[in-house]
């Protein structure tokens, strides 16, 4: 089998380890943005038609699947960043049977864990809506939409693995497209079935629309052979080496630990904003839904700058991977502020217009919207501060360190965000919930640029080498044994 990469694979691998950082990276991370940005946007109208169609009731149940949901696709993540890494770095050394190798393995992975994920969801569903005391109004909402958002999960976590693999390769062009069949789709059909069948119209909506992407996407990576396509003899990986399954493993479990802990925070924060009532519930919801588009273009910097600094670590190229850092996070920090500053000026120029999107003037009175604003007001602009911590954090995974972000996650959430809250509560009622989250942000912020300045991550060995050492000391024994 060949190990040498395809001529538009090689081309796009040249580009990332020899051409200009800042402008490959932009073009790289425009396409991701546009994606996180087309995802935030389905979150947006899901919640605008629930607010609208069933009132301010729906809110908390939207907000609490979609906490769930992020909390389960640690593992999924955790998996798909080993796997984007190993590509990159495959790629940057020239070695595509390492390539299929990892993608069979991811694969394999992610569609045992989905049904898994599915089925148990299903069934658990009542019992984590009522841990999480969500108000009684609320509640069947919850039950219903948390089931059905479970029934779409494989759908979405393979697509999702499927489209980080092919970030690993220099490729956010082809997700990109197929993001946009997902989202129209969902646009068009959130409204649709929910004037039909109420809430649970959101869930099987994506399930309709994240199946067609991924059926689509498929037959797009085996028509134009990219470079994660299993065929012939490449299907064998679908049952990967268990050393390979392992490795894997080891790289991803820190990161889905690390969303557990950050979800689990979140939960913990939800459970201390149901205890003021479905108003406060409802603000909260609905407040946290333009908190994304803060989020969102660090995330898409992010992606690029890990799949960038892959291929350089494998190319060996460190002083770039340092260029890639700091122009990286310099642009995340442009783009994120920018956004913050937008969403305060639109309130204020249209009377809270974001927020209406999503709630009722009339709901509780107005207090619904009036709580909504204090909290934005609060806590909106810390999110840019978490721009600098994922940027920071996606150079050092580039070179397999999953485990100290997660531990500084740990620290941020457990430490620092949580017992904030708890502790200033009685002194600050509810707006402690609200200032805990910019506290969070900043402290991560500073941790992450502590552990890249004086950490370790750069001394180590490429992700797959230990298996490259395994294989060569086996083929010298083989050796020595037929002598």
């Amino acid at each position: 089998m060949s190990t040498a990469p395809a001529a538009s694979t090689q081309a796009l691998t040249s580009r990332f380890v020899a051409g200009p950082i800042a402008p490959v990276l932009l073009r790289f991370a425009l396409p991701l943005l546009a994606t996180n940005l087309l995802h935030a946007a389905s979150s947006t109208w899901a919640a605008l038609w629930a607010g609208q169609l069933l009132g301010a009731s729906a809110l908390p149940a939207v907000a609490t699947a979609a906490v769930l949901v992020f909390m389960l696709m640690g593992a999924v993540m955790g998996m798909g960043t080993a796997a984007g890494v190993a590509i990159g770095q495959s790629l940057g050394a020239g070695d595509m049977d390492a390539v299929k190798r990892v993608a069979g393995c991811a694969l394999a992975f992610v569609v045992g864990f989905s049904l898994l994920v599915a089925a148990a969801g299903w069934a658990l569903a009542p019992l984590i809506i009522d841990a999480l005391g969500t108000p009684v109004q609320a509640r069947g909402y919850a039950v219903v939409h948390l089931r059905f958002t479970c029934l779409s999960m494989p759908a979405i976590f393979i697509y999702l693995v499927l489209v980080m693999m092919l970030r690993g390769t220099g490729d956010s062009r082809t997700p990109f497209r197929f993001t946009l069949v997902w989202i129209g789709l969902s646009l068009l059909l959130v409204p649709l079935l929910l004037r039909v069948l109420g809430i649970a119209g959101v869930g099987l909506a994506n399930l309709l629309s994240a199946g067609a992407a991924l059926a689509a996407l498929l037959g797009t990576v085996y028509r134009r052979r990219l470079p994660i396509a299993l065929r012939g003899d490449d299907i064998r990986h679908l049952r990967p080496e268990r050393a390979l399954l392992l490795l894997m493993l080891r790289r991803g479990v820190p990161m889905a630990l690390e969303s557990i802990v950050t979800q689990g925070a979140y939960f913990a924060l939800l459970g201390l904003v149901n205890r003021y009532g479905a108003t406060t519930a409802a603000a909260y919801a609905g407040a946290a839904q333009l908190w994304t588009y803060v989020q969102v273009p660090g995330n898409a910097l992010a992606a690029s700058m890990s799949a960038m600094a892959a291929m350089n670590i494998g190319a060996g190229r460190w002083p770039r991977v340092e260029q890639i850092a700091l122009r990286g996070c310099l642009a995340s920090l442009a783009v994120s502020t920018t956004a913050a500053l937008l969403i305060y000026a639109l309130g204020a120029a249209f009377d809270d217009l974001p927020l209406r999107l999503f709630i009722r003037t009339d709901d509780a009175g107005g207090e619904v919207l009036a709580q909504a604003r204090r909290i934005n007001f609060i806590a909106l602009w810390g999110w840019i501060a978490l721009s600098i911590t994922m940027g920071l954090f996606a150079v050092v995974r580039a070179n397999g360190a999953m485990l100290a972000p997660t531990l500084i996650f740990v620290v941020t959430m457990w430490a620092f965000r949580v017992p904030f809250a708890v502790w200033l509560e009685p002194w600050l009622g509810s707006a402690a919930i609200w200032w805990s989250f910019p506290f969070g942000s900043i402290t991560s912020a500073l941790l992450a640029w502590a552990y890249y300045r004086w950490g370790g991550w750069r001394r180590r060995p490429l992700m797959l080498s230990p298996l490259a050492s395994t294989a060569t000391a086996a083929a010298a024994a083989d050796t020595h044994f037929g002598e």
